[in-house]
């Protein structure tokens, strides 16, 4: 039962709340600022020319508009941060309409260029301190389950990996139907095992109905099961 390339899973939790130091809601608020500020002395400007043609009264009527040029400006910075957020729930319900996914997607760059590079041990080991780290992260579990199965050549600690996935409480639907799939490919083949291969068969079909993963295991269960009593029969083994 072949899949499709992983999909990649969520971030575990939630976005991180804004922070100074350089991101880019920093920008945003330094921006904002920068526009009330412009509007303050805009406003002072334009009640100082009026004010101008009071003669004696001028100097009153200047300090008269601090207040409402305060007030002007800090109206246009609050305004400017509410625009600004919701230009991004309106991208993000464009981009991400199905809200399955978040915009931000850990990438483990680290991991990766050290199996770019040939260093798969090196990469294997890294994977391994952030799965000891995180017991309800998924993706590194997934890239680190791959890996085994691939240049890694440990399919056992894959397959391990992979039902690790399927049994985070709460974790999302296509990461456990893509985890459940990837341990048909394993135990159907390089680990030899039909046996546990038919059982996650039935469990595709029972738990995940109506999916295109689940008709593709039904097709699939019949022929298998086919394999392994013939396989039996050679073999000489009950029934």
């Amino acid at each position: 039962m072949r899949t499709p390339p992983p999909v990649l899973p969520d971030r575990d939790g939630p976005p991180a709340p804004p922070r100074l130091g350089g991101g880019p809601d920093d920008a945003l608020q330094a921006q904002a600022a920068a526009f009330g500020v412009l509007v303050f002395f805009l406003t002072m400007a334009a009640g100082g020319l009026m004010s101008a043609q009071g003669g004696s009264k001028a100097m009153g009527g200047l300090l008269g508009l601090v207040i409402p040029a305060a007030l002007a400006g800090y109206g246009t910075y609050r305004g400017s941060l509410w625009i600004s957020g919701r230009a991004g729930v309106v991208a993000k319900a464009y981009t991400l309409p199905d809200g399955d996914h978040t915009p931000y997607e850990e990438q483990f760059s680290l991991e990766e260029s050290l199996a770019a590079r040939g260093d798969v041990p090196g990469a294997l080991a890294a994977y391994e301190r952030v799965i000891a780290e995180r017991p309800t992260a998924v993706l590194p579990r997934s890239r680190a389950a791959e890996l085994y199965a691939g240049r890694g050549g440990n399919p056992a600690r894959a397959a391990e990996l992979f039902r690790e996935i399927r049994a985070i409480e709460g974790v999302a639907r296509r990461d456990a139907l893509y985890a459940c799939s990837r341990l048909v490919d394993l135990y159907d083949g390089v680990l030899d095992e039909p046996g546990r291969a038919l059982v996650e068969l039935r469990r595709i079909i029972e738990q995940y109905p109506g999916t295109p993963v689940a008709t593709h295991a039904r097709d699939a269960l019949p022929r298998m099961k086919a394999r392994l009593l013939e396989a039996q029969r050679q073999a000489g083994e009950p029934q």
